[in-house]
């Protein structure tokens, strides 16, 4: 999988992330609601996601937190003189956040959807003293199985209310092909592309829709 920064840059990122969301819950007195809804839009992860330096790792958690607290409407506080030793629950949650996102490459908005600051923030004990591998595996988890409802060719007919037979009957995709591809016995990737289009066009949906895969982390091959 290839990240949008390298990896030598990834510890501060983590760090800087923190003491954002430490900087905005306990300082600027932000819940955690509020936290990953501000989160969720805000240019500056989206900035992060990208690897953007000025971002992960040009300035301090305090300053990235004013950014978007100030982009939200709000007026921001002041920064810290110092920074506490230690990490508290709010920290862990933004650095094992950003530890997500490098790692699967997936949004912000995409992992706070499935794993909202006070479901991360209420698992410090006992993933805190866990590896932040276990930590993104349990939030991609929950991601593969949030979208395995929303996406691929039966969520996409079932959304449409076809059913298989109506299905093959608008498509001219055989009803056979239809069950073994919505049985993953028959990998959609490798249809031709008239049959693809075909689902795509009667479904109202885009082939990525349809060929839509979990995401699979490094350290699990």
């Amino acid at each position: 999988m290839t990240h949008a920064y390298s990896e030598m840059y990834l510890e501060d990122a983590m760090r800087t992330l923190g003491e954002a969301v430490d900087f905005a819950l306990c300082d600027q007195g932000l819940n955690p609601n509020e936290l990953t809804a501000i989160l969720s839009n805000a240019l500056e992860m989206k900035q992060f996601e990208r690897g953007i330096t000025r971002v992960i790792c040009g300035m301090s958690g305090d300053e990235l937190a004013r950014e978007f607290i100030a982009r939200a409407g709000l007026r921001p506080a002041e920064c810290r003189k110092s920074y506490p030793f230690g990490r508290s629950p709010q920290y862990w949650a933004g650095w094992v956040l950003a530890y997500t996102q490098w790692m699967s490459n997936l949004h912000f908005s995409d992992l706070l959807e499935v794993a909202p600051l006070d479901w991360i923030i209420g698992s410090y004990h006992p993933l805190h003293e866990a590896s932040e591998d276990k930590f993104a595996m349990i939030v991609i988890d929950k991601w593969n199985k949030a979208q395995a409802g929303k996406k691929g060719l039966k969520a996409a007919r079932k959304a449409s209310g076809l059913t298989q037979k109506q299905l093959a009957a608008q498509s001219g995709v055989k009803l056979r092909a239809i069950q073994l591809y919505e049985q993953n016995q028959l990998d959609l990737r490798r249809a031709s592309v008239s049959s693809a289009l075909a689902f795509a066009n009667t479904l109202n949906c885009t082939i990525d829709d349809l060929v839509w895969q979990p995401v699979t982390l490094e350290y699990d091959s």
